[in-house]
This record gives C-alpha cells, structure tokens and sequence, in this order.
C-alpha cells in the first residue's frame, strides 16, 4: 500500500558555519516550503526532425516560518544576503532521511511584523550548480525537539 505525504514530512536545512566548521540547523517553526523546477524550450526544425528539447533549466525554492527566539537561521540568511554569499540548502525527507542539497543564491527574504501576529520570514532561493543527493543520520531538531536518529 502506497502512502500519501504530509507536507511536515519534508523539511529545509541550512548548513551554517561555526567556529568548529559548520552545523546543519533546521529554522524552527517552518509553516511552508516548496521547490520548484523551470525549463526554457528550444524548438528544433531541422531537415531531419522537428519539436522541441530543453533550453535552460532553474531550480528554486521558498521558504516560511514563523522568527522564534534562538533561532540562528534568520540572522544567518540576512547577514550572507547584505554580504553576497550563497547558502547550502537541505530539503530533507522524514520518513527515508535523504536529502538533496545545493548551493543558493537568496534572491528575496522578507521579514513581517504585523501588529497582533506572530513575525513571520519568507524566503526565495535559486540553485547555482548542481543538486547532491545524501542520506542523513539524523534529521535536524526544531525549536522544542530533541535530535531523531
């Protein structure tokens, strides 16, 4: 029997540098996250065939969540935007552990404050390179969560 997903069984990291090297951190609270997949199309006309075949292809994603107190992830995506920097982002599956990983560009990231609702961020993010599939010992804990092995 084939079982449905849930979205809160893919989760994003973000692989963040310390004094020790770097650390996989999961934002907390994340309320949505999606990816995304683009081709431009080249038609070909030739003596010998037509139709088409695939031009440039993007991947991007986004992110949301709610800024929580202790979480290194929002200050970490400001200060690598204000300084140009690409960022090592993990869509993580729960059930299985693998993961895909790439290097992004962050091309928006916006923060919200509204009067009587929690602060929010949303993120969007295009891959520069290439994807790397892994697998994951562990999964990353959220705000309140101990590590699952």
């Amino acid at each position: 029997m084939a079982l449905e997903y849930r979205g809160d069984e893919t989760l994003y990291a973000v692989k963040i540098p310390n004094d020790t090297g770097s650390t996989l951190v999961r934002p907390f609270n994340q309320t949505d996250g999606s990816s995304s997949m683009e081709s431009d199309e080249i038609e070909l006309n030739t003596k010998d065939k037509s139709g088409s075949d695939y031009g440039s292809v993007t991947e991007s994603l986004s992110l949301e969540g709610i800024i929580t107190e202790g979480d290194l992830f929002p200050d970490y995506v400001k200060k690598s935007i204000r300084q140009k920097k690409m960022i090592e982002i993990y869509e993580i599956n729960t059930r299985t552990k693998k993961a895909e990983k790439g290097m992004y560009m962050i091309s928006s990231f916006e923060r919200t404050h509204s009067n009587g609702e929690f602060s929010t961020y949303s993120l969007e993010a295009t891959l520069n390179g290439t994807i790397t599939e892994e697998t994951l010992t562990e999964i990353p804990a959220g705000a309140g969560e101990a590590v699952t092995t």
